[in-house]
């Protein structure tokens, strides 16, 4: 009983010691240890994280990338810096030449120009000053000019930015041999004093662009490494954005820091720049290869869009029961689809989110078919016509208070062209909404015509003549056969029906032709076509 009662006070103790809720170590970001990570690879190692923990990873490559911006600036503060101090000693350069033309004597020894005019003596004394702490100032640009070659060279991916470094930096030595040289050439008795200056400023001019060049070419390197950076924050944007994330402010500062911005009235240095963006594979190279695959895409979307609508019409023609209008419609919507769908592919190749974009567009589509609904309603018709086929490309049809040659149909509306040439576009709504009467729908059509006598005149003898007409015409149908009646006792006349059938295109030919011949008959054998009559009859009204 006492070890029992000893180990629960134990347990107790123990259970007392252990805190309730264990504290985690705060989340510290892992993805950021390899900075030159492959995109997909870091898509997969950011997949499993959370929320919490993927804006931990969001702002430690913010911060790497904010460190790369920073190193930008203060890169292209120094080339700017530099290029002030080219222009300063171009300046001081012609102050002193024409110092010198102004002041110096003509056809004098060089001594002699030098003890005779005090300002020649003042430049011939700022010479000599600065062949004293040229070298000096030499080794100062090379030390600064191999820091950023080193730099560079410590990079872990080698890249066209650092050939380019290199070179300026061979560069860099000539020009500093060359004013060494400069330097002892002037030392030389025998030189006459403009050509010294000229001499000594055209060497430190060429040391301080080669230094610049450097510069320039280090920035272009900077940009590269930039531009890795910030495909890489865009996907960890993109993976938190997937999870719930708000990454609007993460997306400003990534916009309002990307691209490339150059000082067009510096004309040197934006030469550099944007040649050397040209030449980078995260930059030229790279938008070079997007552009390319671009037109690459879209054109094989067009010729594949070409061959899919070809093998829909081919498909489509063996459905003896497929309406022509049908069939222009589905290769249309076929071959339009895969062109949209090549389009799409090919803008994610120029680094553009699909995502957004069609989200954008399904947004824009609602708006538009609220404020367009009879277009809507006019979409809803010309489905329906499709469905039911009431009528087909050159059939002949009446409606909407149009008659006329149906021409094309989209579905929003009809085409349909007129006797006398007028082309019509009838909304299909207003189609759909009335009675469609398709006058060319069968092969056959029967012609209705009307004949009167005079009421003196044979009726049997009238009736054979115009039997007589539709027997002999080559156009009318044996079967069914023609139908010929007295139909009416009118006010003027005896009337008969004619009613013979044709082929539908034969419809007016039969129509002239029987009017005219029964016109010629009739007169030939004396049946009166009387006029219309009425008798009047007056009464004279008794006064």
């Amino acid at each position: 009983m006492r070890t029992t009662t000893t180990v629960l006070i134990v347990a107790l103790t123990l259970l007392a010691a252990t805190p309730l809720h264990s504290e985690e170590a705060p989340y510290q970001a892992t993805t950021t240890a390899d900075p030159q990570i492959a995109p997909a690879d870091l898509e997969l190692l950011l997949k499993p994280l959370r929320k919490d923990e993927l804006i931990v990873e969001t702002e430690a490559w913010l911060a790497l990338l904010q460190a790369k911006v920073r190193e930008i600036s203060l890169a292209e503060i120094e080339a700017k810096q530099k290029g002030r101090e080219i222009s300063e000693t171009k300046q001081d350069l012609k102050e002193q030449i024409k110092e010198i033309q102004q002041e110096a004597e003509p056809n004098a020894a060089p001594s002699a120009t030098a003890e005779a005019n005090p300002p020649a003596a003042r430049v011939e004394q700022k010479i000599q000053q600065k062949l004293d702490t040229l070298d000096q100032k030499a080794e100062e640009i090379v030390e600064a000019a191999a820091d950023v070659n080193q730099v560079a060279t410590e990079a872990k991916e080698a890249s066209a930015s650092e050939k380019d470094i290199a070179e300026k930096a061979e560069a860099v030595e000539d020009a500093k041999a060359k004013l060494q040289q400069a330097a002892a050439q002037v030392e030389q008795a025998g030189m006459e004093l403009e050509e010294k200056v000229k001499k000594i400023g055209e060497a430190e001019l060429e040391l301080h662009a080669k230094v610049r060049e450097q510069l320039l070419a280090n920035i272009n390197r900077l940009h590269e490494e930039q531009t890795a950076l910030t495909d890489r924050v865009r996907v960890v944007i993109a993976a938190l954005e997937a999870k719930g994330g708000d990454v609007a402010e993460y997306r400003k500062y990534v916009d309002a820091v990307s691209g490339l911005k150059v000082d067009v009235k510096d004309i040197s240095a934006t030469r550099a720049i944007v040649f050397g963006w040209l030449k980078s594979p995260q930059g030229g190279l790279r938008w070079g290869k997007s552009i390319l695959s671009f037109i690459l895409i879209v054109v094989a979307a067009k010729i594949l869009a070409v061959i899919l609508s070809r093998l829909t019409r081919r498909a489509v023609a063996m459905n003896k029961k497929c309406s022509d209008l049908l069939r222009d419609f589905l290769v249309n919507l076929v071959g339009k689809a895969v062109f949209v769908i090549g389009v799409v592919v090919a803008l994610s190749m120029l680094g553009i989110n699909i995502g957004p974009l069609v989200a954008g567009i399904g947004a824009i589509g609602f708006i538009v078919g609220f404020a367009l609904q009879g277009t809507l309603g006019n979409f809803a018709a010309g489905l329906m016509i499709l469905m039911h086929r009431p009528y087909d490309v050159g059939d002949v049809v009446q409606t909407a208070g149009v008659t006329g040659s149906v021409q094309s149909m989209n579905l929003n509306t009809t085409t349909i062209k007129t006797a006398d040439n007028q082309v019509v576009v009838v909304p299909n709504g207003s189609i759909w909404g009335n009675n469609i009467v398709n006058v060319t729908g069968s092969d056959t059509r029967r012609v209705d015509m009307t004949f009167g006598i005079s009421y003196s005149d044979d009726i049997a003898k009238a009736q054979r003549i115009l039997e007589d007409i539709l027997r002999s015409h080559p156009l009318v149908l044996k079967e069914p056969a023609f139908n010929v009646k007295m139909h009416e006792l009118a006010d003027s006349s005896v009337n008969f029906i004619c009613r013979p059938w044709t082929k539908t295109g034969d419809y007016w030919t039969v129509y002239w032709d029987v009017t005219r011949s029964v016109k010629e008959r009739f007169d030939a054998e004396g049946v009166c076509i009387p006029f219309p009559q009425r008798d009047v009859h007056v009464i004279q009204a008794k006064a």
